[in-house]
């Protein structure tokens, strides 16, 4: 019997050591294209959502008499409303930065840099809301489309 328990301790142990050592393995292994594919992808959802929000809310005041037809405070309830999908975009704007810098010389460079240049103006665009209503209305889907086609070209890579 103790020779037993022996055996199954040293069983354990060693299936220990080793999901230490593969956790370690791919810890260790840094950011992959594939990793920077998701994070900015994620972060595009978000932006849509903003994006069409204050499309919609700022048309709202022009059109339908909303929002005491105020267009600054269209824009200020689009943003209060999208609350969530503001913190999530500035948090992830971090990690996206941080995997950017990690795999910007890697073998599909030219994809990941043109994924990354779309991402920035979309970025900038959706957080710093700017001009007239028919300029933002025709750039949100310039941005919009231009990002979904640098990840799709990335995507055909990985």
């Amino acid at each position: 019997m103790k020779h037993l328990k022996t055996k199954l301790l040293t069983c354990l142990l060693m299936a220990i050591s080793m999901c230490v050592l593969i956790c370690f393995a791919a810890c260790k292994g840094g950011a992959s294209v594939s990793d920077f594919y998701d994070a900015v992808s994620a972060s595009q959802t978000r932006m849509d959502e903003i994006a069409d929000d204050t499309y919609q809310y700022w048309y709202d005041a022009i059109y339908n008499d909303k929002y005491s037809d105020n267009i600054n405070i269209a824009i200020a309830t689009a943003r209060a409303d999208n609350k969530e999908n503001f913190d999530f975009i500035e948090e992830n704007e971090v990690k996206i930065q941080s995997i950017y810098k990690e795999v910007r010389n890697s073998d599909l460079k030219d994809e990941v840099k043109a994924v990354m240049s779309a991402y920035s103006d979309y970025y900038e665009f959706v957080v710093n809301v700017s001009g007239s209503f028919n300029s933002f209305s025709a750039n949100k889907e310039n941005y919009k489309k231009g990002l979904a086609t640098a990840l799709k070209n990335l995507a055909m890579e990985l």
